[in-house]
C-alpha cells in the first residue's frame, strides 16, 4: 500500500490545482470599473484641447465650450453634455464615444440675456458624471 501513496497525492494535488487557478484568475479581474468624467468650460478649441477655461465670463461671450475627457465606457456608447441656466435646460448634446479615455466636446451660443449661473452636466444612461459650474458676468 506505501507505494501508492505518492501517486494518490500527486494525483490529487494535479486535480487541484485548475480550481485553484481559476479563482485566483476571478479574484485578480476585479470588478468592472465605473464611468468616469473630467470636464471644464471654455472659450475656445484648440489642438483638440480646451483654450480660456475659467470659472467666469463677461457678458458678451459669444460661444462657450464644454471639453470632457471620459473613461471606462465602451466605444459606441453615448453621453450628453446638457447645458442650464440656473435650473432652466438650454441645451442638449449626444456625443459619441470611441473608446476609453475619450475626449470630446460641445459649444454653447450663448444668449443676450446669458448672465446668471450656468453649469454643463456630463450625462451617461441618466446619469450625472460631471458637472462643471460657471457664471457669465
Amino acid at each position: 500500500m506505501r507505494k501508492y501513496w505518492p501517486a494518490v497525492l500527486v494525483v490529487s494535488a494535479a486535480l487541484a490545482l485548475p480550481t485553484i487557478a481559476t479563482a485566483q484568475d476571478a479574484t485578480q479581474a476585479g470588478a468592472p470599473k465605473a464611468a468616469a468624467a473630467e470636464a471644464a468650460v471654455g472659450t475656445s478649441i484648440a489642438d483638440r484641447t480646451l483654450a480660456g477655461a475659467a470659472e467666469s465670463f463677461p457678458a458678451g461671450t459669444a460661444k462657450l465650450y464644454c471639453f470632457s475627457r471620459v473613461s471606462n465606457l465602451d466605444a459606441g456608447s453615448e453621453i450628453e453634455h446638457v447645458w442650464y441656466k440656473g435650473d432652466a435646460e438650454q441645451g442638449r448634446v449626444k456625443l459619441n464615444i470611441g473608446g476609453s479615455p475619450w475626449r470630446t466636446h460641445s459649444s454653447k451660443t450663448m444668449p443676450a440675456d446669458a448672465a446668471g449661473d450656468w453649469r454643463c452636466d456630463v450625462v451617461h444612461d441618466g446619469k450625472v458624471l460631471q458637472s462643471v459650474k460657471f457664471k457669465v458676468e
